[in-house]
């Protein structure tokens, strides 16, 4: 029987020291963060300035002003006319090129083609002629009729109608001649071009400055009469600023518009910062992978003979802008009872305050009500060590910081 005692004894000494741990641990665990952590805080005034709302995107340029130089010939390069920076005007020489058998074989077949589009236009302005005869005499035709005649009879009236139908039959063949006229020059020019690329004389296409030369002196230029390829063989560089094409993902297109200022940057001009603006957006887009973007065009504000078609291109679209607004850092803004604020820094002390934002960009938040320049806000940073307050977990970032009410805590 005293064994008995003994150990119920025991058994109830172990319950007491048993409750004892449990009660500690909760309240050492429901103690707040300020209290249990090391936390890293930093301090940073309100302030006045530029605070931008930007979308990030990136692209490629698409055209620097850049005109090919091209050919259709087959033979070895036997002279070239200019060097990389040379000034030239349209219609100068650029190369010679010595024609092997397939070369003159492409040009011979060019000039006939050349020939043959002639010869039809030549026949459709004799058809012409013809038919502007034909117009004149059905529409006198037609006047005589409606001078003399007096329309009471059935025969006066058939001959009017008969008269008036091979007016406007005349007419209407008038005017589809001068169509096919018109299509057969477009047809003759067309073919006169042709016959230019196969030319062993190669020509500037317009004004402006020699650059990417890239056949030299022996260089050999294949093709065939079968299988004719345009090649460029130099370019020339026209005055006018370059053209950059965006790809903008489905989130942020409807944010864009014509006319938006753009800053870009170059990975392969390290160190400068370009500016453009916004001339055209496709709102059709298309869809990759699942994933839909959006082209959009920029016009850069300058010239730089720096940047070449097919550079790489990260852009920030400037959506909103404003000067001389208060603002604080993004990461200076928390959120206490689903209330947006700042921990306002007074006497050593923090308090959260709430706040009306504007604008932000990644870095900075505007602020329209709240704060004044000059105030100073804590930063708060994770936790070094410890546990976190309950007050997280009722819809406080920062709840350990603030006190989670608005109460005063020093700090450290």
């Amino acid at each position: 029987m005293k064994q008995k005692i003994i150990k119920y004894k025991y058994i109830f000494i172990a319950l007491i020291v048993l409750t004892a741990i449990v009660f500690a641990g909760n309240k050492f665990l429901n103690k707040s963060t300020i209290q249990t952590s090391n936390i890293s805080v930093s301090e940073e005034k309100v302030k006045k300035g530029n605070v931008k709302s930007t979308v990030s995107t990136s692209g490629q340029v698409q055209n620097a002003n850049y005109l090919p130089v091209t050919t259709s010939v087959s033979g070895i390069v036997k002279t070239v006319y200019v060097k990389e920076g040379d000034e030239v005007k349209k219609g100068d020489k650029i190369m010679e090129v010595t024609l092997d058998s397939e070369g003159e074989k492409s040009k011979s077949s060019a000039y006939a083609a050349y020939l043959k589009a002639k010869n039809s236009l030549d026949s459709a302005n004799n058809s012409l002629y013809s038919a502007q005869s034909t117009l004149t005499q059905k529409e006198s035709d037609l006047d005589t009729i409606k001078r003399t005649t007096s329309y009471q009879t059935r025969e006066e009236k058939l001959a009017f109608d008969l008269a008036q139908d091979n007016y406007l039959k005349a007419k209407g063949d008038l005017e589809n001649q001068q169509d096919s006229i018109n299509q057969l020059k477009i047809a003759l020019n067309n073919t006169w071009l042709d016959y230019l690329v196969q030319s062993p004389t190669i020509n500037a296409p317009s004004d402006g400055v020699v650059a990417n030369i890239i056949y030299v002196e022996g260089t050999q230029i294949q093709n065939s009469v079968s299988e004719r390829s345009i090649q460029t063989v130099a370019s020339i560089k026209q005055p006018g600023s370059p053209i950059a094409m965006l790809n903008v993902s489905e989130v942020d297109i409807n944010k864009i518009k014509v006319g938006q200022k753009v800053e870009l940057s170059l990975n392969s001009i390290p160190g400068e910062l370009f500016t453009g603006i916004i001339t055209g957006i496709d709102k059709i887009g298309s869809v990759t992978s699942g994933v839909s973007n959006y082209p959009v065009i920029i016009k850069f504000d300058k010239e730089s003979d720096q940047i070449l078609p097919n550079m790489g291109v990260d852009a920030e679209i400037v959506i909103q802008e404003k000067d001389n607004v208060l603002y604080v850092p993004t990461s200076s803004i928390v959120t206490n009872n689903n209330k947006t604020g700042v921990n306002l820094i007074k006497n050593g002390n923090s308090e959260f305050v709430t706040i009306k934002t504007g604008i932000s960009d990644n870095e900075n938040t505007e602020v329209v009500e709240g704060l004044s320049e000059g105030d100073m806000v804590s930063i708060p940073s994770l936790p070094t060590s410890g546990f976190t307050d309950s007050n997280s977990a009722n819809g406080n970032s920062f709840g350990g910081f603030t006190g989670g009410g608005g109460n005063f805590i020093r700090l450290r």
